[in-house]
């Protein structure tokens, strides 16, 4: 008898961070998103906060540069500042859509998330996440 499925082969793959001094001349927002991100990996915080704010202000719609922003204002302790961002994210996935709806449903998720979290103490998505039949 011959098997259905073969059997895959599962090889490990080395991944390496951005070197933020790579991108040495970022100029669309989606440089400075990904250097910025690249500085919070590296927990340069100052450096990531400055790309995220430039992304932004070069594309005021950037979903994941307010989201990354998000996320290095609350690693920093800038609690209002992070949920304002944070928020925004779920603004701008309501009023803009987007091509990708499951990536804008989940950034909104995470958004949501994280604004509860540091204003509740939880992340409290059991509504968003269980779709609840009663």
């Amino acid at each position: 008898m011959s098997k259905l499925f073969k059997k895959k082969e599962i090889f490990k793959v080395k991944s390496k961070a951005i070197d933020p001094k790579n991108i040495e001349s970022p100029s669309t927002a989606d440089d400075y998103q990904k250097r910025g991100m690249a500085y919070y990996a590296r927990k340069d915080y100052n450096a990531a906060e400055a790309d995220l704010n430039k992304a932004i202000q070069l594309d005021n719609n950037h979903l994941d540069a307010y989201y990354s922003l998000g996320m290095v204002l609350k690693a920093v302790g800038k609690n209002e500042e992070a949920v304002a961002a944070f928020n925004q994210v779920i603004h701008l996935v309501s009023t803009l859509g987007g091509e990708n709806a499951t990536k804008s449903d989940m950034l909104r998720k995470l958004a949501l998330g994280h604004v509860n979290e540091i204003t509740q103490g939880d992340w409290n998505l059991e509504k968003e996440i269980w779709k609840h039949t009663d």
